[in-house]
């Protein structure tokens, strides 16, 4: 952990949201970030230095509204600028009220499987503590969709704390965040 005169470093995996899309942050991120500055932060933002870490899953084709039988070289720059253009804007969100509230903070992009991938860097950044959203789901749906906030409950290298959303926020299919 950080010694008394340094900041607490908190990881923070943040995801788009999957009803209202780009640069909407999900329930759970939202629910994970709000928990973390009421619980956690509260009035010392000082003592925090938060590391805002989102994973893009690349498509299976590489193409969401594109025909792959006419792509282009420059067909693939258009995707990955988009893709970079949606992250950004999805990570100032969180920048923006940490900059408001005055809390130093990092975000940074990078792509892959999200369980992996933020396992990955919790080993390459070190921070104090991960905190991630939860959906919630039940046994069932999880085996279907599987679940990042667990698998790096039992993967990563820090401290994790879950934070599941709250009843009333939750959409009728509880899969959709």
């Amino acid at each position: 952990m950080a010694g008394s005169s340094e900041p607490t470093r908190v990881m923070v995996a943040v995801n788009e949201s999957s009803i209202k899309g780009y640069p909407h942050p999900s329930i759970s991120s939202c629910a994970a970030f709000d928990w973390m500055l009421s619980k956690l932060v509260r009035s010392n933002t000082g003592g925090f230095h938060l590391l805002f870490l989102h994973v893009q899953v690349p498509d299976e084709d590489g193409f969401d509204d594109m025909d792959s039988i006419y792509a282009s070289p420059a067909d693939f720059q258009t995707m990955k600028q988009r893709d970079k253009i949606r992250g950004i804007h999805l990570l100032e969100y969180f920048v923006n009220q940490c900059h408001q509230l005055e809390i130093k903070c990092e975000a940074w992009i990078k792509q892959g499987d999200p369980k992996e991938v933020i396992c990955s860097e919790v080993k390459r950044v070190q921070p104090d503590l991960l905190v991630v959203g939860s959906r919630g789901l039940g046994p069932f749906q999880r085996v279907f969709v599987g679940t990042v906030s667990e698998f790096c409950v039992k993967h990563a290298d820090c401290p994790v704390i879950t934070i599941k959303r709250k009843a009333d926020e939750a959409p009728q299919d509880p899969v959709d965040d």
